[in-house]
């Protein structure tokens, strides 16, 4: 997710509620976003999409209320009433509840990105409000030229970057190891040699000093 101002951040919603308010397609999709983060997720409306029903959410079939977002870390906006949207905005205001207003991207917390999930990464591109037709088309063209070797790359050399963090105490060494484990030699050897080469590129890292 991504400031007003451009700076690219990453917000760390698992296991924090969440509130969708509206039942369209567009709270459909970031309801399904804020699910993949690992948060609980709470839809507030009177229509739902049928692709609801199939999701882990709470669901709250009925117009949105003041009190709505209490204990929520943060809430979609997506009604097609800008009365009830200014409300729940005014509501997360009082409760400092981020917020991501569909039909006022500006006078929100923060935008989310086009975006593609291909396993452990997420391509994302922000046009800065200009286009997201634009961006939908420019994430798909890095997609299509994304390596498909880096998803199981990166699966694999996980645990052992977990590794390092726990045994390598010194800094400068832990980020010069970690810097290995996915660098050009470390995708040459997946590439060449399988998971199996690459775990014991892994090995060998892990038991220099």
């Amino acid at each position: 997710m991504e400031p007003m101002e451009g700076l690219p951040v990453i917000l760390r919603v698992q296991g924090r509620l969440c509130v969708v308010i509206g039942g369209g397609g567009v709270a459909l999709r970031r309801a399904r976003s804020l699910l993949e983060a690992g948060a609980k997720v709470r839809v507030v409306a009177p229509d739902v999409e049928k692709e609801f029903a199939a999701l882990p959410v709470e669901l709250w079939r009925r117009g949105y209320q003041k009190g709505d977002l209490q204990g929520a870390c943060l809430a979609v906006i997506a009604t097609n009433d800008p009365q009830v949207n200014q409300q729940a905005a005014n509501d997360a205001r009082e409760l400092g509840v981020l917020i991501n207003r569909v039909d006022d991207p500006e006078s929100g917390d923060f935008t989310v990105p086009a975006h593609r999930q291909n396993g452990p990464i997420t391509l994302a591109v922000h046009t800065g409000g200009i286009s997201a037709a634009a961006a939908g088309r420019i994430v798909r063209e890095l997609e299509s030229q994304l390596d498909p070797d880096w998803p199981k790359l990166l699966e694999i050399i996980a645990p052992y970057r977990a590794k390092l963090k726990e045994q390598v105490s010194d800094v400068s060494l832990r980020q010069q190891a970690l810097s290995r484990l996915t660098d050009e030699q470390a995708m040459r050897t997946f590439k060449q040699h399988g998971g199996t080469g690459l775990i014991q590129w892994c090995e060998s890292i892990l038991a220099q000093p």
